[in-house]
Order: C-alpha cells, then sequence, then structure tokens
C-alpha cells in the first residue's frame, strides 16, 4: 500500500465526486492496494478529545488487517460523529505494516447553558392571600437559581397554601421577563382565586359500620368549615394509615383505600370519600 492522503470535508458536491471516482476506480484500487496489517493509530490537531476518543469512533483496531476501503469507512465515522468540522488521514508503509495518522480540526465546544437566576417576583389579584403570605408558600428568593422544575414545585406549594384556605379552584398564571443586564429573570403572577369552598359531607365506603364510626369520630373538619385541602394529607398519615395496620393485624387481611374530593360549585362545598377496597 503506497503512502496516500485522502480527506473528508462537508462539502456535498465534493463527496459525490468522490463518490463517483471510487464506483469507477474500484476494482483498479482493489487490485493496486493490498492488504496490510494496522500497526498504529495517531491522530494530530486534538485540542479537547483524547487519541483514545477518536480511535474507538473509528471502530478500527491495531492489528487488524486493512485495506483502503476500511479506511474510507472510518473516516466517514468520525465526519458523522459531529464532532470534526474536517478530518483526513494518511497512511505510511513499512513491508506488510502500516501506521494510520488521522488529521482533525474539532468543532468549536458549545457554549453552556446559562443557569436561570430569579429575579423580581410579583403577585398580581391576590386578595385572600397577601404578598407576603404568598412569598413564604413560593419560597423562591432573588438569586436562587430558577430552573423549570423549581419554579414548578414554587407554584405547586403556593396552591396548597390557596388550599388550606378553601380555595381549592385557585389558578396562577406566570409572565417572564429574562433581563440580560443583570442575567436574572422576573415573574409576574396572576391569581385567580375563585370561591373559597366549605367542608360539606364526609362518606367512607367500603367498611362496617363499627370500623366506619371510628374513623368519622377522628374527623375533626366539621361541616361547613372553611375547607382544608391538607387536612387530608394529615387525616391519612395520622389516622387511617394507623387504623389500618391495626385491622390489618387483627384480621390478616390488609386492606388498601383512597381519597377523592368532589368539590360543589353551586354550594361551594367539598364533599369527601374514603373508599377501602
Amino acid at each position: 500500500m503506497p503512502s496516500r492522503q485522502h480527506q473528508l470535508r462537508r462539502a456535498p458536491l465534493f463527496l459525490m465526486v468522490v463518490g463517483l471516482l471510487v464506483f469507477l476506480c474500484g476494482a483498479t484500487l482493489g487490485s493496486a492496494q493490498p492488504q496490510t496489517t494496522l500497526r498504529k493509530i495517531e491522530v494530530i490537531g486534538l485540542q479537547r478529545l483524547s487519541p483514545d476518543q477518536v480511535i474507538q469512533s473509528t471502530g478500527l483496531q491495531v492489528g487488524q488487517t486493512l485495506d483502503a476501503s476500511m479506511i474510507d469507512t472510518a473516516l466517514d465515522k468520525l465526519m458523522k460523529s459531529g464532532l470534526f468540522r474536517s478530518a483526513s488521514y494518511r497512511v505510511r508503509n513499512a513491508g506488510s505494516d502500516t501506521t494510520l495518522i488521522f488529521e482533525v480540526t474539532e468543532n468549536a465546544p458549545r457554549a453552556p447553558a446559562v443557569a436561570e437566576v430569579l429575579g423580581q417576583v410579583q403577585w398580581i389579584g391576590n386578595r385572600a392571600l397577601s404578598a407576603e403570605e404568598l412569598s413564604t408558600a413560593f419560597r423562591l428568593r432573588a438569586g436562587d437559581p430558577a430552573d423549570r422544575s423549581r419554579i414548578d414545585k414554587a407554584i405547586e406549594a403556593v396552591r396548597r397554601a390557596y388550599g388550606r384556605h378553601g380555595y381549592v379552584a385557585a389558578e396562577i398564571q406566570e409572565t417572564r421577563v429574562r433581563d440580560d443586564a443583570l442575567r436574572r429573570t422576573n415573574y409576574q403572577f396572576t391569581v385567580r382565586e375563585g370561591q373559597q369552598f366549605r367542608m360539606g359531607a364526609l362518606t367512607i365506603v367500603g367498611l362496617g359500620s363499627a370500623d366506619t364510626q371510628v374513623l368519622k369520630n377522628k374527623w375533626t373538619l366539621a361541616p361547613g368549615a372553611v375547607f382544608n385541602d391538607a387536612y387530608l394529607d394529615e387525616y391519612k398519615q395520622n389516622t387511617v394509615r394507623p387504623f389500618v395496620a391495626a385491622m390489618t393485624s387483627r384480621t390478616g387481611v390488609r386492606s388498601k383505600f383512597d381519597f377523592e374530593t368532589k368539590p360543589d360549585v353551586r354550594k361551594q362545598t367539598v364533599d369527601v370519600v374514603i373508599n377501602f377496597k
């Protein structure tokens, strides 16, 4: 295999011409360039990547039998990796042994994503809860990281704060403006609080009358009281779960349960149903 050089760049017309020449002259090249043994691979022009990374991406291995088509395929893999703006190769032969030398130009590294930082937060439309109460529930402060997941969790915390005061249908809409000078994102939240709901009826399904009465006696959110969405979680953890554990110990059967809330817009009440299965 005489010493030769081959280069591949992002130029469609050039590739078409090379492909045509290879197609027309393939038989001649195949007979003129016998297989050799790949003894060494070198990579020139690296800035960020390591030679091992480049060699691995070619699919070539030292010690394997080598021909021109295999080198062309390896070069094509380099370009398709998206890591290089250009790539070429040359070979150095010593008898039946070949040293393959790749010359590459890496693509410029992508600029790292700029982390979102919270700027000012403004609340509009709130009446039942003050801006201070909403800020306390929101928890994030100016200068805090403000990626999407953090903002969503903060908004959900505000919804729960409204739910504790009976505003179970409160809606929160956001508007954000990027302040490039300060590299911060300002948020404006418009709140539609809706109606304040009160406790309706408590219904327990799937238990005997005695067990049903035990649980009802421990329910302290009276009908007509301002509905507290957080009370359901407290009741579930502190009352229902211990009750189920005791019942399982007594009967040998573990029951499953779920809570269902049924807001009545006309009555402005929320009925609670606890289903045991």
